[in-house]
């Protein structure tokens, strides 16, 4: 009999603006943080039964040593077991959640601690001319977050509005789902909706120090008329600010094992990862990636969109979710608004932030614990990464 593979553990820490109250923790303690609470959420330490720690980071040079940095986590936290750190931008921890089922399904181990950490307010100026010393003339610092661009690339702004263009997802819409973003985190916030996967952490700016327990970027002001008047930015046609995520700080984690060992250990199995998959496309096609990594994930696993009964698609732009749900309605437009009541109910990245190596981890733990509240039930999740890489994954709950 084939085992299956269960999430028993998923928390996350509230997601910081950038500057904002989390700017001046370590990325190192927000990633334990996160961990510890994820190890901790059935009310028992399970740090001992970890077998292998993957940890995924888009940007190494927010910390202070780059390198190992999934290591210097777990050490960190007491775990002194082989860990993977990886990048695949955006899609890092959904890349390393994947990683690790590999070794599950392989019988390697039986057990994991999965990572996503970002802390884009630490993210250093970088010069490559200082190494060799400058004789004469000025020194340029290059920003590697403004804007988010690889070298021989449009910045990422420019593609998702270029695929919001090529799709027919007008600016007026774009700009309606930003909004409608922080409506659905003001109204699940209300209800209660997020305390089950926020772990609140204890935090300092300047010489104040107070607890953050809700993410800080919502927007209670936000309206359709005000975020109308924002200016595309980086070229873009139809990105703005009012359309996009900020940059921000924050940690997700999840632990995952075979459901044979979580039995044996008492654990309630919190969701079956039914399926995973990565899939690749047109560097410039991060608007639309979501929709072919769903309909890869879908296929893998046998199973139809119909019978998902929630959907997230990271809002790394509004166009993510609009487009890639264009796709998967194949243009039928009452399909497209019928599958857009399924998307991101409670609200996306353009409102509670998207630190981008943390996000992927966040869009399935929001998910499972909605398919919880609502009962059970299948939910697949996707997210875009930076010179187009997409992953999915299916849970049923």
């Amino acid at each position: 009999m084939t085992d299956k593979y269960v999430i028993v553990g998923a928390k996350r820490t509230p997601f910081g603006r950038y500057l904002g109250s989390l700017s001046e923790m370590e990325p190192l303690d927000l990633a334990a943080h996160a961990a510890k609470f994820s190890l901790t959420s059935q009310g028992r330490d399970i740090s001992s039964e970890i077998d292998h720690v993957f940890v995924g980071n888009c940007i190494p040079g927010s910390f202070e040593t780059g390198s190992v940095t999934g290591r210097q986590i777990s050490l960190k936290l007491g775990l002194n077991k082989f860990t993977i750190t990886l990048d695949t931008a955006c899609c890092s921890p959904l890349t390393a959640l994947r990683m690790a089922l590999w070794g599950l399904k392989l019988g390697e181990y039986s057990s994991a601690l999965v990572i996503g950490v970002e802390s884009m307010s630490t993210v250093p100026h970088m010069s490559r001319e200082l190494r060799n010393g400058v004789r004469i003339g000025e020194v340029k610092l290059r920003d590697q977050i403004f804007p988010i661009s690889y070298p021989g690339y449009n910045p990422v702004a420019i593609d998702a509005s270029d695929g919001a263009d090529k799709h027919d997802v007008p600016k007026r819409m774009l700009d309606a789902w930003a909004v409608a973003s922080h409506q659905k985190w003001f109204a699940a916030a209300e209800a209660g909706k997020f305390s089950e996967e926020i772990a609140p952490i204890s935090a300092r700016k300047g010489r104040e120090t107070f607890v953050l327990s809700a993410d800080e970027s919502p927007r209670s002001n936000s309206t359709l008329a005000a975020v109308e008047q924002l200016p595309p930015v980086f070229g873009a046609k139809t990105t703005t600010a009012g359309n996009a995520p900020g940059l921000n700080d924050g940690a997700s984690a999840t632990v995952v094992m075979t459901e044979k060992r979580a039995l044996e250990l008492g654990l309630e199995p919190m969701a079956v990862i039914e399926e995973m998959a990565g899939e690749i496309d047109l560097p410039h096609g991060i608007s639309w990636i979501p929709a072919l990594t769903i309909k890869k994930v879908l296929s893998r696993a046998g199973m139809d969109l119909e019978q998902m009964d929630l959907i997230e698609i990271n809002e790394a732009f509004a166009a993510m979710p609009l487009v890639s749900a264009k796709i998967l309605a194949n243009g039928d437009n009452d399909k497209w608004y019928e599958l857009l009541q399924k998307i991101n109910v409670n609200g996306g990245a353009i409102a509670m932030g998207h630190p981008v190596g943390a996000s992927g981890l966040r869009i399935t733990m929001t998910m499972m614990y909605e398919l919880r509240r609502r009962g059970g039930g299948l939910g697949v999740a996707a997210i875009c990464g930076g010179l187009t890489q997409g992953e999915a994954i299916i849970i049923r709950v």
